[in-house]
């Protein structure tokens, strides 16, 4: 989605391409730009490099609540099924569940894997995860919202994708997977890493 400054450029982006995806793919400065676009009409000057889980997961809720919304009597436009945030910390993805109780997408596991391994091979530039070059900055758990008494959740070194369901409202139930990154320490680029970790994510769940 790149990170517009311009309003009117991001609400054309919004009614043209938006209202008539089921997946779309985003990092840490796009999502809260959405989320203000769809609820006031605006941009955010200032967003967090460093976002926490808690915050980026209800703010992914909020706009795939206001998406829902979005393609309710709409012609034409399609309903969103499918939410992928990047971040530098970990790789956050959110699907649907069919009517039948199934994740409309295959793969969530997998896909949130998959994002987190290009993440770290993009930016180091390498084929394989180099450990020595590579470091882990989220805790070993994380809160689910900053709702107050909201679930602390564990990361487990056996498992590093973590996944859950849970109703956003309802009629809505959806699974979320949230899995680490690796961070590269030597870093080599960083153009393309956005389409890289999206692509390879999405890919898998085809």
């Amino acid at each position: 989605m790149a990170s517009f400054v311009q309003v009117a450029c991001l609400q054309d982006v919004v009614d043209a391409v938006v209202r008539y995806c089921d997946s779309l793919g985003m990092n840490e400065q796009e999502l809260p730009n959405l989320l203000s676009i769809l609820t006031n009409g605006s941009v955010t000057a200032v967003s967090d490099a460093y976002a926490r889980v808690a915050t980026t997961l209800d703010q992914m809720r909020e706009v795939y609540r206001l998406l829902q919304r979005m393609s309710e009597g709409a012609i034409g436009a399609r309903r969103i099924t499918r939410l992928h945030v990047h971040t530098l910390a970990f790789q956050a993805l959110l699907v649907a569940e069919s009517s039948r109780g199934s994740p409309s997408w295959k793969n969530a596991v997998s896909a949130a894997a998959r994002a987190s391994l290009a993440a770290s091979r993009h930016t180091c530039g390498d084929k394989h995860v180099a450990i020595s070059r590579s470091r882990l900055l989220l805790d070993d758990s994380f809160s689910s919202s900053i709702q107050r008494g909201s679930r602390r959740v564990p990361l487990e070194p056996e498992q590093p994708v973590t996944c859950w369901h849970e109703m956003i409202d309802d009629r809505n139930k959806v699974q979320i997977c949230l899995a680490p990154v690796l961070v590269c320490t030597n870093v080599v680029q960083t153009v393309g890493g956005g389409d890289s970790i999206s692509s390879a994510s999405l890919l898998i769940q085809l």
